[in-house]
């Protein structure tokens, strides 16, 4: 307590002062301050200790609270909120206050790097909440002018400063909000045609709703569905064209298979819509090639047997020309593995070999057609009434001779003649009396391991009425190793 008089320091409860002797009087405030004291010495222990932790509690808040109104990252967040609430194009006061904590702020860096996670945290949660259902198109596009105006506005603004929005994540933030306002406008033209029930326009629309969207689920369930029935009715006509029973042949499954395959390919676009993207048309193809595969290989054993490798790589070539538009495909390539195996074991042409000599026999390595049926190439000899013959050099390189004689079609009365092959002089094959109706056992298949020379002799004595233009042939003669 001090004296108004000379200012001498009094104890508290002294009236009159110890060295003056003025009368000291009592301001109210101190009156009240020692009414609060005396007060506080009157409460117990324990009001007092509620009392201190109460008034503790107290100034800590009000510490706390002092230091988030001064505090740069809580008054970034307010900002930001309150632009993005408030947004309109020509509202720029939270961005003039943004600039100010950036420039107060320049020379420390690690603030800095807090205002820019900041920054980011905010406007990642614009473009992720724009990411919603929403009650019509006009409400979508309200959002849309907000969200992408609010970042292009802090973009311009702040031209791209790394620590408000930088040029990659302005670009990124830009791309995904556009990606999504496409995909949701796409949804709400859908459902405008789903209504109408015009479900070809519903799934052109439902069909580039994004992934990321919202609404992909239900679009997509449209999709699927729209789809299902489309290769529902594609099957059905495809299976149509497959005309089996139990009774058919592995070559006639296999070739009603490739015309299955065949339509497949050429009706895979129904409405402009491409069926061949879908999953439900992939395993459609796949299964019918499958079995088109798997007939192929049924019939490779037979036809190996019979030494038929034009007939195995015919097959194979067949369904190579329907899987061209998917060369990169497993089956493609083992069926290109296959087809050269068996191109390394077709067989050579007799008439390609060297003639050692011959007399009257004729070849043709031109297309011959007889009874409506075509042959590759031929060896040709004429009824004239001499014996007629070629001799071919093999030097030993061949195993097998496979040829058809086959009578022409214009034999004017009953000529008769005899073929007969040697294999370096040893007779191999004989086939007498040959007539225009005898029984002609056609097939020829004979064993010329080791033969140099072989030699292919016609006897006959019938003579031609106007010439020799009447033929015998031996038709695709072919040599196996």
């Amino acid at each position: 307590m001090f004296c108004e008089k000379c200012g001498t320091k009094n104890k508290p409860e002294t009236k009159f002062c110890e060295k003056c002797g003025h009368k000291i009087e009592l301001k109210k405030s101190q009156k009240n301050n020692n009414a609060l004291i005396n007060k506080f010495k009157s409460l117990s222990k324990q009001n007092k200790i509620v009392m201190l932790i109460v008034l503790t509690i107290t100034i800590i808040a009000l510490i706390t609270l002092s230091i988030l109104l001064n505090n740069p990252i809580k008054k970034m967040e307010d900002y930001l909120l309150s632009y993005y609430d408030n947004y309109s194009e020509n509202n720029n006061k939270e961005l003039i206050e943004m600039g100010k904590i950036l420039k107060s702020n320049r020379n420390d860096e690690k603030i800095l790097n807090k205002l820019k996670n900041t920054t980011n945290r905010a406007m990642t949660r614009w473009v992720k909440n724009f990411n919603t259902e929403y009650k019509d198109s006009k409400e979508l596009n309200d959002n849309y002018q907000k969200v992408s105006g609010a970042l292009k506005e802090i973009y311009n603004y702040y031209n791209g400063l790394e620590y408000m929005l930088d040029n990659n994540l302005y670009k990124e933030y830009k791309n995904e909000i556009l990606t999504l306002y496409y995909s949701k406008t796409a949804y709400f033209e859908g459902t405008k045609y789903a209504e109408e029930n015009n479900s070809h326009e519903a799934y052109y629309y439902y069909q580039k709703v994004d992934s990321l969207d919202c609404y992909y689920s239900k679009a997509n369930t449209f999709v699927k569905e729209y789809i299902k029935e489309e290769i529902t009715t594609l099957k059905e006509k495809a299976d149509e064209l497959v005309n089996i029973n139990n009774e058919s042949s592995y070559e006639e499954i296999l070739e009603a298979y490739l015309e299955k395959l065949k339509y497949l390919n050429e009706n895979n676009i129904i409405n402009k819509i491409d069926l061949s993207n879908t999953e439900d048309y992939q395993n459609l193809y796949k299964e019918t090639l499958k079995i088109i595969l798997d007939n192929i290989n049924k019939i490779i054993p037979k036809k190996e047997a019979e030494l038929k490798y034009q007939d195995i790589i015919e097959y194979i070539d067949n369904t190579l020309e329907l899987l061209k538009s998917n060369s990169n495909t497993e089956e493609y390539k083992e069926l290109t593995k296959l087809k050269e195996k068996y191109n390394e074991k077709l067989p050579d042409s007799l008439i390609d070999k060297y003639r050692v000599s011959y007399k009257g026999a004729r070849y043709s390595k031109s297309p011959l057609k007889i009874y409506d049926i075509e042959y590759k190439n031929s060896l040709n000899f004429s009824f004239d009434g001499e014996t007629q013959y070629v001799v071919y050099r093999l030097n030993g390189e061949y195993k097998k001779l496979k040829t058809t004689i086959v009578r022409g079609e214009d034999w004017d009365k009953e000529f008769n003649g005899t073929i007969i092959i040697y294999g370096d002089d040893k007779e191999l094959y004989r086939n007498d009396n040959i007539t225009k109706n005898s029984d002609l056992q056609a097939d020829i298949d004979i064993d010329i391991t080791g033969i140099d020379d072989l030699k292919i002799e016609f006897i006959t004595t019938s003579e031609s009425a106007s010439g020799p233009y009447f033929y015998i042939y031996l038709v695709e003669p072919y040599l196996y190793k």
